[in-house]
């Protein structure tokens, strides 16, 4: 007989006079029986588990030989669960071989093995893309929602150590993230920003606590950016990275060799972090003083990955943040100038600076050293909160950069471009002050004064006022004159500010065909109740002007309709007729969902009357002043269908739409013949009230 095993085997102490035994233990006492802890996303661990299971059958003694226990039984169903995704197919296929004796024709993707549709799936980077897959049939479900479908995109913080744990033991979720995340440790789990809190994948079995210890709270910062960079470089299909933890001591520059590694796949890149626009030498003095100093090996290593090019980058944004921390004096743009000189592939380039709330007043960041770095490829330019010391460098930068089709500038020290012909010929929306826009409108291309470039908006400008005039002519007259000139492809005004209505009407015998207005906020004006402005009291000078824009659909910065009390809405479900949003070239996406029906004469004669009833005189009147208002609007303006909400701030609209008994065709688009005609029909022109919302 061969001696016992040292490790299945203990010695029991016998009674006097009764030799020693040797007692077996069976193996599966060191098997946790509970089904929650082995994830449905590691069906290797499920593997050794079942056979380590079954193994240990048959050591044991008596009945229970080759008998389950009921938490036993229950395991192994669980973990066979586990593995029929990845077995079935090749049993499936064994077996037509052995019964046809020939090669099977597989056809379809539902019969092809689970690694090849695992292989297949890790290209769809569209979670409603996985959605419609996982619905075909059961077999795609089962391959997509324990592995891609929960990793596609992790909002999370930084001190989130269960997450990156998670992602560091399975190489092969790591690999399905595409989208990440990381927001500031003061966030909640719900809030306006992000109404649905933190997305992290289910299945995650241990904690935070449980991979923090209480002894190391001086190093906890630095475990935690440990952990976050072995994830990293686990995330090898990442494509998206969203920074905004700015209120932590993990800064993106101590993460960024782990991101480097990720540079042949990542695509956009966004950093709100006030660390970000700070000189490198400031931040190396405050690190060496609180670490003890840097070893020659690591800055080695630091400056080794930093010449690394970023070539898939084409989304670069960086903002600052209203918070004090890691905010600076004098801050500084070096960093981002470094990080975008590997950036060959650059098309969207943003960067916003606004100064915190408690901050000292102090320069703004210098503009001049990124206007250095030319992409060949660059389409849309955002520079705003930022200064610069001369023009030229501006100058020049825009006149090489061709394929810009998006411009927002606002740059403190440029207001007057002297930009080369031919600059920026396939412009289509700019945002700036009326200076730089004069001069981007006045250049000249070759094709000569016919060639004009194909703008659609133009934003952020305002409106001087009727007695702004040096030597005898008005501020605003080139700007008009300009305008003009490209009337037949602008569609789209926001103003940033406006003083009468003079302004108005220059603006919109300038721009006939407008589709989009947006007027911004009157200057030079009292508010009452805390700065809220009523409805207009010239409403007859509106309605002229709005003659003279007959393409007109959307309307904002003014305010036409009498607020009335909440209670006397009635639900949506009284009017469940959707109308359509403007046809705007904006550049965000918009969302228009039904919350009432104002109109009480179209709705249900019950319901009509039931709220009629409940009015008090006020709204009444207030009620009967908006149908007036809402069938002379329409009247004067038919394609007019968005106007402002009476309370500001609120994400509303008031929509426009025509009553489905109406005699004119066209549905929304219906244009009146006359002024009788427009009498009679106004009692079926609707106003509703609709909130936005972005997707």
């Amino acid at each position: 007989m061969p001696p016992p095993i040292a490790s299945a085997t203990r010695s029991v102490v016998p009674p006097k006079g009764r030799p020693p035994k040797q007692t077996t233990l069976s193996p599966s006492k060191s098997i946790n029986p509970d089904p929650s802890a082995y994830p449905r996303t590691n069906p290797i661990g499920a593997l050794s588990t079942l056979l380590k299971l079954l193994s240990s059958l048959s050591t044991r003694v008596g009945r229970c030989q080759y008998k389950l226990t009921p938490a036993e039984h229950a395991l192994s169903l669980h973990l066979v669960s586990i593995l029929d995704p990845y077995v079935y197919q090749g049993a499936k296929t064994l077996s037509t071989v052995v019964s046809a004796q020939t090669k099977p024709i597989i056809s379809g993707l539902v019969y092809q093995p689970t690694e090849i549709l695992d292989s297949i799936m890790s290209y769809l980077d569209s979670k409603r893309d996985l959605l419609n897959v996982a619905l075909c049939c059961h077999h795609l479900h089962d391959v997509i929602f324990p592995r891609h479908f929960e990793y596609r995109f992790i909002r999370c913080k930084v001190s989130s150590i269960s997450v990156w744990n998670h992602l560091l033991v399975n190489h092969s979720l790591a690999r399905n993230v595409r989208r990440l995340e990381i927001v500031d440790e003061r966030s909640s789990a719900s809030t306006a920003i992000m109404p649905r809190g933190m997305v992290v994948p289910r299945g995650i079995t241990k904690r935070d606590t449980d991979l923090e210890s209480t002894d190391d709270e001086l190093g906890m910062h630095k475990k935690q950016e440990r952990y976050l960079a072995l994830a990293l470089q686990r995330m090898s299909g990442l494509k998206e990275l969203k920074w905004s933890c700015n209120h932590s001591p993990i800064s993106i520059e101590h993460i960024w060799p782990a991101l480097l590694m990720r540079c042949t796949t990542l695509d956009t890149l966004e950093i709100a972090d006030n660390l970000v626009f700070t000189s490198k030498g400031s931040e190396a003095e405050d690190t060496a003083a609180s670490s003890g100093g840097e070893s020659d090996n690591e800055k080695d290593e630091e400056s080794g990955l930093s010449v690394l090019p970023m070539s898939t980058l084409t989304n670069a944004i960086f903002k600052s943040t209203r918070h004090n921390y890691g905010a600076r004096k004098n801050p500084d743009i070096s960093r981002i100038t470094e990080i975008l000189s590997r950036c060959p592939s650059l098309k969207n380039l943003q960067v916003s600076f606004v100064r915190p709330t408690r901050a000292q007043p102090g320069l703004l960041p210098a503009v001049d050293e990124l206007l250095e770095g030319r992409w060949s490829n660059l389409t849309r330019l955002s520079l705003t909160g930022l200064h610069s010391t001369s023009t030229t460098n501006l100058s020049s930068f825009l006149s090489e950069h061709q394929q810009l089709e998006s411009l927002h500038l606002d740059v403190l020290g440029v207001y007057n471009l002297d930009l080369h012909p031919d600059t920026l010929p396939r412009l289509r929306e700019i945002t700036a002050g009326k200076d730089v826009l004069n001069s981007i409108l006045r250049c000249s291309l070759s094709g000569g004064e016919g060639d004009l470039r194909p703008i659609e908006a133009v934003k952020g400008f305002k409106l001087s006022g009727t007695h702004a005039t040096v030597d005898g002519k008005h501020v605003d007259h080139e700007l008009f004159h300009n305008l003009k000139k490209h009337s037949k492809t602008l569609h789209r005004v926001e103003l940033g500010g406006w003083h009468d209505m003079d302004d108005v009407r220059k603006l919109a015998s300038s721009l006939p065909g407008l589709a989009y207005l947006d007027l911004g906020k009157r200057l030079n004006v009292t508010t009452n109740r805390g700065g809220a402005v009523g409805p207009v009291t010239n409403f007859e000078e509106w309605l002229e002007v709005l003659l003279t824009l007959p393409e007109l659909r959307a309307l904002h910065g003014v305010k036409f309709f009498y607020e009335i009390s909440t209670n006397n809405i009635p639900n949506s479900s009284a009017n469940p007729a959707a109308i359509s949003t403007a046809s705007t070239s904006t550049p965000t996406t918009m969302h228009v969902q039904a919350t009432g029906n104002m109109a009480a004469s179209f709705g249900d004669s019950v319901v009509a009357a039931k709220i009629q009833s409940q009015m008090s005189l006020m709204d009444r009147s207030r009620m009967k002043k908006n149908d007036w208002t809402a069938s002379m609007l329409v009247w004067r303006c038919p394609k007019l269908r968005r106007v402002d909400y009476w309370e500001d701030g609120s994400s509303r609209i008031i929509a426009l739409t025509r009553g489905p008994n109406s005699s004119t065709t066209g549905g929304d688009q219906g244009v009146f013949d006359g002024g009788e005609a427009t009498i009679r029909e106004s009692n079926k022109v609707r106003w509703e009230v609709r909130r936005l919302k972005s997707v």
